[in-house]
């Protein structure tokens, strides 16, 4: 919780209705989700191309 305050701005918003709040804080529940299976994917493509790079396969 307070990553996805800091990282995707669960706080940075004034509650006008419901609405508009809930879809706010599902979004912002969401990126982080999101950004950390990026990063994920983005390292493990790194490594399998430091791989095949070093002649293994992977």
């Amino acid at each position: 919780m307070a990553q996805a305050k800091n990282e995707a701005g669960l706080d940075q918003y004034q509650v006008r209705t419901y609405r508009a709040w809930y879809a706010h804080t599902t979004l912002s529940m969401l990126a982080p989700a999101w950004l950390a299976g990026t990063k994920t994917e983005a390292v493990k493509t790194s490594q399998e191309l430091e791989c095949q790079a070093a002649g293994f396969s992977a």
